[in-house]
């Protein structure tokens, strides 16, 4: 044999085993299905010879897959992409802007308790500055030397001088500067009501007198004019000289002149303290026709020169107008508008202000009102009622009251208590459906139903 043939594979050979070759590549082009799109190979990145331990990362599969590059996966892809994109590219909202999207829309947790905090400190405030008092010269000597004797208001009363036989009491002014006048100045018109308002405070009311026999379309045409909602009334009609002024019974009627009253529904009392609820459509008969919903809440048994049962039925009517969104005014209606209608006026307005985180200065507060309707509260009782009916309210209307604050509002009630338990009137009691009480906390609570 040939030594240079050693080595050499035989022609029959080579060719039966590139014929193997050829059909094994073809039985595996058969097996992988053809992608309709040629497939992009992602280059390998070459190790770091620097690196000793480089790893080389192979492409995903997935990525090289045929169902990647279809039409739907490119579009899902783009769309994913363009979203990513248009967030980078939004910017980013700074604190500041934040800030004051939260207060040109609802108030942010933090700013509630904020606000929860003021009215806190201004309730604290308010306790101290009772409590100072009565361990000074004591509330019942303040009122006698400061509030009683101050100088009524200087200015005139003309209209009431010329309208003798529209005053239930001669004796009790009607201020011309905040009493009641039509809209209209054209139209002589006069009754026995004044404005109240209050410095920092939204809510404005109106303290009147009962109508006489012959003021009630006088009466209807201040509600016309005022466009009033909402009517407390605090005395019994059982004589002539106190007529009803409205229909007292469901599904009646009344008219007033140009002015028509009818009794949708009437709400007796569930509790005691609690008053009679009537609900009123009012059509003003005009070129327009206004027509509204008046409520009207009467509490009968508030007899004169006393004060109520108790502090529950000035806050029973506080927790209801606590209700009231609208801006008109709030009448309050008594025998002459200077005693019951004054409390509960007075009552309102300071629980509003601590409810509101807003000061309620005591002494301040009863100069307003006796600036704007002469001879208000001219009975001690009253002033200190009304005291201790703020002092329920802010002992279970707020709930973080530090303990000496509490001992020293629990002192200061039972010292006042001493000058009106004795001139309290007494509801009549039903002994075969006898009333309950209602609970303080429900009267007094923040989100009251």
């Amino acid at each position: 044999m040939d030594k240079n043939n050693d080595n050499k594979i035989p022609e029959d050979g080579f060719d039966e085993a590139e014929t193997k070759k050829n059909l094994v590549m073809a039985r595996t082009r058969k097996a992988q299905p053809e992608p309709k799109e040629p497939l992009a190979r992602t280059p390998l990145r070459k190790a770091s010879k620097k690196k000793k331990n480089a790893v080389v990362v192979a492409p995903s599969p997935v990525a090289r897959s045929p169902a990647a590059f279809s039409p739907v996966a490119k579009k899902i892809q783009e769309e994913k992409v363009n979203e990513v994109l248009k967030h980078l590219k939004s910017p980013v909202p700074r604190p500041e802007e934040n800030k004051s999207k939260d207060k040109k829309g609802k108030k942010t947790i933090t700013e509630t308790e904020e606000d929860e905090l003021t009215a806190d400190r201004m309730s604290h405030k308010f306790i101290e500055h009772i409590g100072f008092i009565e361990t000074g010269p004591s509330l019942n000597t303040y009122y006698l030397t400061h509030l009683l004797n101050m100088a009524q208001s200087i200015e005139t009363h003309d209209a009431f001088t010329r309208n003798t036989f529209k005053n239930r009491n001669p004796d009790v002014f009607c201020i011309d500067k905040t009493r009641v006048k039509l809209m209209d100045p054209n139209i002589e018109y006069y009754i026995h009501a004044n404005h109240i308002k209050f410095d920092r405070l939204t809510r404005t009311y109106i303290a009147t007198q009962h109508p006489l026999p012959g003021t009630l379309n006088d009466f209807w045409a201040m509600i016309a004019d005022q466009k009033v909602e909402f009517i407390v009334s605090l005395t019994n009609s059982k004589t002539a000289s106190f007529p009803i002024y409205y229909p007292n019974k469901p599904s009646t009627f009344r008219n007033f002149g140009q002015f028509f009253v009818y009794c949708n529904s009437v709400i007796p009392p569930k509790m005691k303290y609690r008053f009679t609820e009537y609900k009123f459509d009012f059509v003003a008969q005009s070129e327009k026709e206004e027509k509204r919903t008046i409520r009207l809440y009467h509490y009968p048994h508030w007899v004169k020169n006393t004060v109520p049962a108790s502090t529950k039925v000035v806050l029973e009517i506080v927790k209801k107008l606590r209700k009231k969104k609208s801006n008109s005014p709030v009448v309050v209606q008594c025998e002459t508008g200077v005693n019951q209608s004054a409390e509960v006026i007075y009552v309102d307005a300071v629980c509003s202000m601590l409810d509101s985180g807003v000061e309620a200065n005591f002494d301040s507060l009863f100069r307003q009102m006796r600036q704007q309707k002469s001879q208000v509260m001219t009975q001690r009782l009253h002033f200190l009622h009304s005291i201790a009916t703020v002092l329920d309210f802010i002992k279970y209307h707020f709930l973080s009251i530090p303990d000496p604050l509490i001992c020293q509002m629990a002192s200061i009630m039972f010292s006042i208590s001493k000058d009106f338990q004795y001139n309290m009137s007494e509801e009549p009691i039903d002994e075969k459906h006898p009333l309950k009480s209602p609970p303080m906390r429900e009267l007094c609570e923040k989100d009251a139903k």
